[in-house]
């Protein structure tokens, strides 16, 4: 566990309004599609995906924003693309990796919010998932960063 500033970071995007009750429609499905997406409009793919959350809460009602970005390099020409471009701001958290399934997900956000309260910091409201290594075959070899926004 560490706290790290994520310098920006720029990204071809989709972005909704959805609650923890809804957003497995998303997923294996956008970050696809946004993958595709760049390789038809010739874009370089910098990153893994990102997964930003602004505004959840952790309960299953709770609407929020949920992003779902691919870090890329900006164009130099014009795309045609149902998704948009746009720059992630730099970003100041507490970070930790989870190496395994994402049933774990809920232990990783535990210790994260346990050392936020112990070091007494301010929750911006965002936090992000970069999901590092997807393995669906095996989830044990899940790499995934769970990254916590904090205010300095």
């Amino acid at each position: 566990m560490q706290t790290k500033t994520i310098q920006p970071i720029h990204v071809l995007y989709f972005e909704t309004r959805t609650s923890f009750q809804e957003i497995f429609q998303y997923v294996r499905v956008e970050a696809r599609k946004l993958y595709q997406d760049a390789v038809r409009n010739d874009l370089e793919i910098t990153g893994p995906v990102y997964w930003v959350y602004q505004g959840a809460d952790g309960r299953p009602d709770t609407v929020f924003t949920l992003t779902i970005a691919l870090p890329v390099t900006p164009p130099s020409h014009t795309i045609d693309s149902p998704y948009q471009l746009k720059q992630l701001e730099a970003f100041e958290c507490i970070t930790e990796q989870l190496y395994g399934n994402w049933d774990g997900l809920i232990n990783t956000y535990g210790s994260l919010f346990s050392e936020i309260m112990s070091q007494k910091l301010v929750m911006s409201g965002q936090s992000r998932e970069i999901y590092l290594n997807m393995d669906f075959e095996n989830p044990d070899r899940n790499i995934t960063e769970v990254q916590i926004g904090i205010l300095k």
